[in-house]
């Protein structure tokens, strides 16, 4: 029989208590009391991903999910032409992959990382067991759920019936905070790439865009910080108002 040092006994429960923490942090599971979170992690473990690693490609036999506790994650797909859309990018205290839990079979989609990460992943099997004795769990996973497709079904909106320039708007709008008229100054945190393939097209065009709103008086650029000079206006031909 092997036996576990000292050591590895406290570096086992820094590490549980690490993914404690995440768990607590996170929209899906916040609202859980401390002996939930103790079932939880039993069915999890703490990973650090480095930066553009792949942590499932679409395809693979969908056997977990995950929730992130440092840095950030694109989940995001490639048609046939090859073109990358980004479906989710997931920051601390979000979860991905969970639509995987019920579908079962493969990931629909990938997931890498765009920074130094690190995530707790959550066996599927085991934590589908926790949900027969921890209604809050089934409750908490049906909301999150529910706000997956309100997203998923906005994306598709927006890419199917609207143009670069509209997207852009409403990207930009969805990051404000209140309803002051401006000038308000939101900091992009993706690399342009990136925000291009979050709104469904290229940089070049994306560069166009922002080149667009620029000449209409509705931003100013600054690096990476975006001041946005007339908000109400900016809603309202984004349609968002």
């Amino acid at each position: 029989m092997l036996c576990c040092t000292a050591t590895q006994v406290e570096l086992s429960s820094k590490r549980d208590c690490r993914m404690q923490k995440i768990l607590a942090l996170s929209q899906l599971f916040a609202s859980l009391d401390d002996k939930a979170l103790q079932q939880l992690t039993s069915a999890a473990t703490l990973k650090n991903v480095g930066r553009n690693e792949i942590i499932f490609h679409e395809g693979d036999a969908a056997s977990f999910f995950c929730i992130v506790g440092e840095g950030k994650v694109k989940v995001f797909k490639f048609s046939a032409e090859g073109k990358e859309q980004i479906l989710l990018i997931a920051e601390p205290g979000d979860s991905f992959a969970e639509a995987a839990l019920f579908a079962g079979g493969k990931f629909p989609a990938s997931a890498q990382a765009l920074e130094n990460s690190r995530v707790v992943i959550i066996n599927r099997d085991r934590f589908v067991s926790l949900l027969g004795s921890n209604p809050d769990l089934a409750v908490n996973l049906i909301g999150r759920l529910s706000s997956l497709l309100r997203q998923m079904t906005k994306l598709v909106e927006g890419l199917s019936l609207t143009d670069v320039t509209t997207r852009l708007m409403q990207y930009l709008v969805d990051r404000t905070k209140d309803d002051s008229p401006g000038p308000y100054t939101i900091e992009l945190s993706e690399k342009k790439s990136i925000l291009a393939a979050q709104l469904g097209t290229i940089p070049e065009t994306l560069s166009r865009s922002f080149a667009r709103l620029v000449k209409d008086g509705l931003i100013r650029i600054g690096g990476p910080k975006i001041e946005i000079i007339h908000l109400p206006r900016l809603r309202n031909l984004s349609g968002t108002d």
